[in-house]
């Protein structure tokens, strides 16, 4: 099995831009502007205000902006999320605050559309 690179961003760290990043990335700090990685873990106290585009994306902090994640999106017991949302799969935890719009990948809405026309 092949590791996958993790970037951190740690407590006290504040990035804003558009960011990249290969494998996992585990935020602990801010965010702002646009974030695109594969997977995605947020901590606890962090702050995301993004326009996100991952495979998988858990959050336990707070985010505001739009996420799009083709497989699992994770909002833990802490998370306080106000989004724009597009994906696979939802689990939210007791205790997660949600407030947004939320539809399937494009391509699953495409599908359902074409096959109730």
């Amino acid at each position: 099995m092949k590791e996958k690179d993790v970037s951190i961003i740690n407590k006290g760290c504040r990035l804003n831009g558009t960011l990249d990043f290969k494998g996992y990335l585990i935020v602990a700090g801010t965010v702002e502007g646009v974030l695109n990685a594969e997977s995605v873990i947020t901590e606890e106290g962090s702050t995301i205000k993004a326009d996100v585009t991952s495979e998988n994306l858990t959050i336990a902090g707070t985010f505001e902006g739009n996420i799009i994640v083709t497989g699992l999106l994770t909002l833990l017991g802490t998370s306080n999320v106000r989004a724009s949302i597009q994906c696979g799969n939802l689990v939210v935890e007791e205790g997660g605050i949600l407030n947004g719009r939320i539809t399937p990948p494009l391509s699953l809405s495409l599908a359902f559309n074409e096959d109730n026309l």
